[in-house]
């Protein structure tokens, strides 16, 4: 059974989501600073943004955050970043409500303040901003900080989701699936994840396989679920790869192939997803057909970032 939306979005916290953008706080007067920023001179850019910060340029003000946040040109402040920042949330910039929110919420140059990391990811979100308005959805469903509301959190999801933001497509999706903070809507949340999926998130490609191979939200259609399984798993998803090597085991929407659900086996199960009934299958196996697969998980893993490091036969 998969996590209800509530949990699953909940969990997220763990991670808050974005980084500033000092480009989209760019106004008038900056373009030098900006210009320098974006073609890699960042002590130029540092030196002519600090002659405008001191005199209140906002938008200066959150590209010196920028530059003392990442260590460009400059040593990395995060102190130093904070500052600036909170002199250009206050001003109004979004992009500096946004990251000065994130500073609270991590506690990275500044006490940890989760309630102070509330207010300015909800003035960041008025002003438009879109992973504001996701984080923010974040805080009204963990209901820690701010009085649960899921009604509200989906709508600041919809928002963030329609303007492209993946993680909130996929969590408005688990919203429409489990009917929380909106209508049950089957076909709605089959809608988002698919978007969701559509833009790489391993998570959704194995969510939106699940709702394809159980007809959720649409009519059946098992050779459509091995392909985003397929994906999620070539990722190195381990629930996608668990469920490729029962697909494979059991020629469901596949031509049956034990050497490829020994493959896949055998990569999720590294990846801690275990299984019995392929452990059974796995044993079942001939030398040839295992020394086949072993070929197979050697030639997947070289392709793989971590390369072979962690297979267990």
């Amino acid at each position: 059974m998969r996590p209800i939306a509530v949990a699953a979005i909940g969990a997220a916290l763990l991670a808050w989501s974005g980084a500033a953008s000092p480009g989209s706080a760019r106004e008038a007067g900056t373009d030098i600073a900006y210009g320098a920023y974006q073609r890699g001179y960042y002590l130029t850019a540092f030196r002519t943004a600090l002659e405008r910060g001191q005199n209140g340029d906002a938008a200066a003000q959150t590209l010196l955050g920028e530059l003392y946040a990442k260590g460009l040109g400059i040593p990395k402040n995060m102190q130093q970043a904070v500052w600036w920042y909170s002199q250009a949330a206050v001003a109004g910039n979004r992009e500096a409500q946004f990251a000065l929110a994130l500073a609270l919420a991590r506690g990275e140059g500044t006490t940890k303040d989760e309630e102070k990391a509330a207010g300015w990811f909800d003035a960041a979100a008025k002003k438009g901003h879109v992973e504001a308005h996701y984080n923010l959805a974040l805080i009204l469903v963990d209901g820690k900080v701010r009085p649960r509301n899921l009604k509200r959190a989906a709508e600041l999801l919809r928002f963030a989701a329609e303007n492209g933001h993946t993680p909130s497509q996929y969590n408005l999706a688990l919203l429409y699936m489990e009917g929380a903070g909106v209508h049950q809507d089957p076909a709605e949340a089959l809608r988002w994840m698919q978007k969701a999926a559509e833009s790489g998130m391993p998570l959704a490609e194995v969510e939106l396989a699940v709702m394809l191979f159980k007809g959720e939200g649409t009519a059946t259609n098992e050779g459509e679920a091995v392909k985003w399984f397929s994906r999620a798993a070539e990722k190195g998803n381990p629930v996608a790869q668990n469920r490729l090597a029962r697909i494979y085991a059991n020629g469901q929407g596949v031509e049956a192939d034990a050497v490829e659900a020994a493959k896949w086996h055998i990569l999720a199960r590294s990846a801690g997803a275990s299984d019995v009934w392929l452990d059974g299958f796995l044993g079942s196996l001939d030398d040839e057909q295992l020394e086949e697969a072993d070929k197979r998980v050697r030639k997947w893993a070289q392709g793989f970032s971590y390369g072979t490091s962690g297979i267990v036969y």
